[in-house]
Formats: C-alpha cells, structure tokens, sequence
C-alpha cells in the first residue's frame, strides 16, 4: 500500500526522550458491474453498479508510535465506503438491533481501535473484528466481500448478515497474543452491550442489561504452509443468545503445484430455537500475472420442530488479473441452489423458494 508518513517528534517531560511516530493513510476503491438472475418472471433480474466485488471499498488511517522498551502506542480508524454512489454505512454503538446506525453515512464502522503492543502481546480497545469472523474470512477464496463469490455461510447464518455482533463488536477489549509463539496464535474479546442496569425486556420480566455483550475467542497455528484455527463466540440476547463456533483451515502446496492453496470450514451457530450448520471448501490458484479462485458452500438451517431444513449451496469461481502491484481487474460468476423451502438469491436478484440464482460481475479494484 502507498503510505503518507508523517515522522513526529515529541520530548518526554522528564527524560528528554524522543519517540518516533508514523501516520498512515490506506483504502481500496473496488466497483463492478454485476448482472444477477432470480426465477420466475423475469422481475428478480438486476444489472447494477456495484462496490467491494474483490475487496471491501474503505479508507482509513492507523499509527503507531515507539515508546522504547518493546512497547508501543497505536490507532486504527478505518470506515467502509460505497463509492458506486459516494456514501458510507452505519455503525453500532451496542451491538444490539437499537444501536444500529443511519445507512449511508459516513462513520468508522469497519475499525476504530487505540492498542497497547509488546512482547505480552497486543491489547486494544473499541470497535474490532469479533475472533469468529476471521474463519469466515480467510479460509473463503472470496472472503466475505460483498461480490457475488462472497461466503454463502456469512450470508445466509444466523452468525452473518445482519447480526450486530455477525463481523465487529463495539465498546469491546481485545488481547491478541505475541507473534513468537512457535506458529500459535489467538485472540480474545469482551464487548459489552451498555445496558442499565435495571431494563426490562417490553413486555416481559426477562432483564436485558446483558444484552450486546459478546465474549469471543480463537486459537490457531500457522506453519509453512498449513493453517488451522478454531474460534467461538456468543452474544447475549434477552430473546436469544446467539453462539457460532467455526474450524477453518488452509494448505499451500510448494512451487511444484504452482503454490496451489486449498481452503476449507465447518461452521455450526444457535440462535434461539433454530440451529445452523454450514461446510465450504475452496481453492486459489496463482497463474501467471492473476489468480484462479473457486469455492462450494453449503449451509442447512435447522428449526426446532419444523419438518423442513430450509438448504443452499452455492458455486462460484474467479479470475483476479493484476495489473500492477495494488489494481487489478476480476470477474466471477456465481450460482445459488434452494432446497427444502430456501429462496437465497445473488444481490439484487430475486427468486423463488427451491429455484436458483445465477450472475456475473466485471471490476476493477485499486488499493492505495
């Protein structure tokens, strides 16, 4: 990424020491053009201008500053853009539905943190990514980006789209262990919901002063060319807690197989009286100048008591050309298969229950 530095300078009070800072300004400005076909009519298709078909559009900014003995001072302020119509999107001040904010405006959703780094590790403080989210993220050739390639277990869950506490938490403190652990790695989270103390569920006795507050952990281990990672999480909800556990792994084969990556989940999550359960498998293929990516994913919702498993799966594969080092053009095409009452349809398009979807997406995606 292209980095504006600014070197500050600063005296300490007492002993005259300098410390050394940097500032730096990164995003990714990501839009396609993207066709998606529902069943039916005809009326579920779209052709439409899209954002983030290869990565999330953003802009941010993050420092750090040497504070000498190992330790050091940092911030992160990163906001998600939709730059095919030049808005913003919302945040959440308490990881509950009433805390949602305004769509379209400008706000630094993605990440808003201030950390405290050294050899114990890092701790950092305010609104991050919740530990679970991760698997759901690396271990997808597409990520959860929202293209039509993106993850269909983060889309379709119960865990995902549009959980408060599906991707980020706020008011949360977070501890990442050091980086010279032999390959392991892990994180923990507490956030919490910010409740009085003696709120009450409408209606009800049930107390909601738990509600919004997430603990969250994962623990991995990364050598050479393997990767496997086990995280969990739950959220509490006066009308249902939320839990999502998630095993994610990947191995990257040597130069023999032109570095041939293989990528896999297994995903469960509860919310109240309904379970969900999720597997995907991928593959990303450098070639040349770009890359080939594909994946299959399956996810199964599981009502208690209901006769049906509402199910769909989904099939999408990618090209990725760089043209230089941070812009690239990609395609994708991508298809979506209902079962048991499911109506998943690719964005935009509409369709009917046990039908598919279908589409295709064109883009260019440049990082700065």
């Amino acid at each position: 990424m292209k980095k504006y530095l600014f070197a500050l300078a600063s005296a300490g009070a007492a002993g005259g020491a300098l410390a050394q800072s940097s500032v730096t300004l990164f995003g990714v400005v990501d839009a396609a053009v993207t066709y998606t076909r529902g069943s039916g009519d005809g009326s579920g298709h779209k052709v439409q201008l899209t954002n983030s078909g290869n990565m999330f559009s953003r802009i941010g900014f993050r420092g750090t500053e040497d504070l000498g003995g190992g330790l050091a001072a940092g911030f992160w302020l990163e906001a998600g853009l939709q730059n095919d119509n030049g808005t913003g999107f919302g945040s959440n001040v308490n990881n509950q539905a009433s805390g949602a904010g305004t769509a379209g405006i400008l706000s630094f959703n993605r990440r808003s943190t201030v950390s405290l780094s050294g050899p114990f590790g890092e701790i950092r403080l305010g609104r991050d990514y919740v530990p679970a989210f991760w698997n759901t993220a690396i271990f997808d050739p597409f990520g959860t980006g929202g293209g039509i390639g993106a993850n269909q277990i983060y889309f379709s869950g119960l865990g995902g789209l549009p959980a408060p506490t599906g991707t980020r938490a706020s008011n949360s403190i977070g501890y990442f262990l050091p980086g010279n652990l032999g390959g392991f790695y892990g994180q923990a989270m507490y956030a919490m919901g910010e409740n009085d103390s003696n709120s009450v569920l409408p209606g009800t006795l049930r107390s909601t002063r738990r509600d919004g507050s997430h603990v969250g952990l994962r623990f991995g281990y990364l050598q050479g060319g393997f990767n496997i990672a086990l995280a969990t999480g739950k959220t509490r909800y006066a009308t249902g807690d939320l839990r999502v556990t998630n095993l994610g792994a990947s191995y990257t084969f040597g130069p023999s197989l032109m570095s041939l990556k293989l990528t896999g989940e297994l995903y469960t999550e509860s919310k109240g009286s309904t379970d969900g359960k999720g597997a995907l498998v991928g593959f990303q293929l450098p070639v040349g100048p770009g890359e080939i990516k594909g994946s299959y994913a399956r996810y199964r919702l599981e009502p208690t008591g209901a006769a049906l498993k509402p199910t769909t799966s989904k099939l999408a594969i990618g090209y990725v050309h760089n043209l230089s080092k941070r812009t690239a053009l990609y395609a994708t095409v991508a298809r979506i298969s209902n079962h048991n009452g499911a109506a998943q349809a690719l964005a935009g398009a509409i369709t009917m229950p046990n039908r598919s979807s279908s589409g295709t997406e064109f883009g260019m995606r440049h990082i700065f």
